[in-house]
């Protein structure tokens, strides 16, 4: 196995450089009981084997990517796997492994990733997403980055680390979720209905969400997730006389709903930080080479800033879109209904806007704020559900936190780790919500240009990212189940 890996990847290495530098190339000596070498090619040939299992989301048919990590798993000394079929739909399903250590004293380390992906517009990718493709140093195919890659890599690691059961002291559960991207709740939360004492009694865990930013050629930052926002939707109904085409109406429902939604579209909530998102811009004003938002970060993280100095500086660091969902509670209109023929003018219209709002904020004064800037008496915005509670972010003083620092630093030593407040969401809420500590990371150091492909058209990883991955994970559960 170990030569025709290696095979394996001078074949893939020769196909071509996917950088004029290498940001993939750890020069600390290799964790003991790691072959970096087989690491990235076993980590390769799973993620291969997964992007070719079509689990795209609907209809998610998980069961066949359990069935490979069971096939996989099953045979490993120290290993107990479980298929978790929904009763409901026997095509969906979750998988859980547990190494087991050979002197338990500590509580387990859970490992978490997805197994179905968004689904893929063929018209628009260059090769089939449903096929793996080596082409110029990358692996191209749906799940690539999310979130097979994780996957791939923890099951390279957790088979490492099954040699070496007799050095730890923790237990380290495998799970392996269905339908993280939307749909019926038929996985995380369906797992902890049903089957919470299998990994209810983890100390901590680690899932996807972070980020491992590659610039320059370099690693520039580590960014650990400790926590998530919040999301809703709010709806705005306008209403207003109907009437034909042929006479225009000045109360037109949705001109209206235009003038409204235009104001809340350009409309900023108030800056929110928490102890996350101060320690993260606090740390990224270290490394940030623009003197004039270097200067923003550091005031607005100052002790005893002022209000007003606060929003000064917000709305410099605002012009990066990705600051500015960081910073407040986000407002997005993803959606506009209203008519039904050309010529004839509505009584009704509708927009939606996505609202993500920062853990411990109150949505119902964000709604509020969007009914008094939107300012058209005849539109009304009103939030779909209740109001949630936010679980707490996880500490970073936990064991697991400080185990992926140490990682990050010994691959990475010139990056800075970040904790990060993720503006999307994962399955990590769920877990902080019934107090496991959860921290997200997307363990392939990736260029933004491959990272916005997520969800996109063209989804890739290079393959070095592979391997990088593999060790990082490896080192982190060394370090806390040893």
């Amino acid at each position: 196995m170990r030569i025709r890996n290696t095979v394996l990847l001078a074949a893939v290495l020769a196909a071509a450089p996917v950088a004029a530098q290498d940001p993939w190339t750890v020069r600390a000596p290799a964790p003991q009981g790691l072959s970096r070498a087989d690491a990235e090619a076993t980590t390769l040939r799973h993620l291969q084997n997964l992007i070719r299992i079509n689990t795209q989301n609907p209809p998610g048919n998980e069961i066949r990517t359990a069935m490979y990590f069971d096939s996989v798993l099953s045979g490993v000394p120290g290993v107990e796997t479980r298929i978790l079929r929904v009763p409901e739909d026997t095509t969906r399903a979750n998988f859980i492994a547990r190494l087991r250590a050979a002197n338990p004293r500590q509580k387990p380390v859970l490992v978490m990733g997805h197994m179905d992906v968004v689904g893929a517009d063929t018209a628009k990718w260059e090769t089939d997403p449903f096929t793996p493709t080596l082409r110029d140093g990358y692996l191209y195919g749906r799940g690539a980055i999310d979130d097979k890659g994780m996957l791939a890599a923890t099951l390279t690691a957790l088979v490492q680390l099954a040699q070496q059961r007799n050095r730890l002291d923790r237990d380290i559960i495998f799970f392996a979720t269905a339908g993280e991207e939307g749909g019926p709740p038929v996985g995380v939360d369906w797992v902890i209905e049903h089957h919470r004492d299998l990994i209810g009694e983890a100390e901590f865990a680690l899932n996807e969400g972070g980020r491992i930013r590659v610039q320059d050629g370099a690693i520039r930052t580590v960014n650990i997730q400790t926590t998530e926002k919040v999301y809703y939707n709010v709806v705005a109904t306008a209403t207003g006389p109907s009437g034909h085409g042929s006479v225009p109406l000045p109360g037109n429902a949705l001109a209206a709903l235009a003038r409204a939604v235009s104001r809340v579209h350009e409309w900023r909530a108030p800056v929110r930080l928490i102890e996350t998102t101060r320690i993260y811009f606090q740390r990224l004003a270290a490394i940030e080479q623009d003197p004039e938002v270097k200067r923003a970060m550091e005031a607005l993280t100052a002790p005893g800033a002022s209000p007003q100095q606060i929003d000064q500086a917000a709305a410099v660091l605002s012009r990066d879109p990705l600051h500015a969902a960081v910073l407040r509670a986000g407002t997005s209109l993803t959606l506009l209904n209203g008519g039904f023929r050309s010529n004839v003018i509505p009584s009704e219209g509708r927009a939606t806007f996505n609202v993500r709002v920062v853990p411990g904020e109150d949505v119902t004064q964000i709604v509020r704020m969007m009914n008094e800037v939107g300012g058209e008496p005849q539109v009304t915005f009103a939030l779909e559900g209740e109001p949630a509670q936010a679980p707490p972010p996880s500490p970073v003083s936990t064991e697991l936190f400080q185990a992926m620092e140490a990682a990050a630093r010994t691959m990475a030593p010139s990056a800075t780790v970040l904790p990060f407040m993720s503006t999307g969401a994962t399955d990590g809420a769920a877990l902080r919500a019934i107090g496991i500590p959860t921290y997200g990371i997307l363990p392939m150091p990736l260029p933004m240009e491959d990272e916005l492909r997520m969800h996109g058209d063209n989804e890739r990883v290079p393959v070095p990212a592979l391997g990088w991955a593999t060790e990082y994970i490896y080192r982190v559960l060394r370090q806390v189940a040893s």
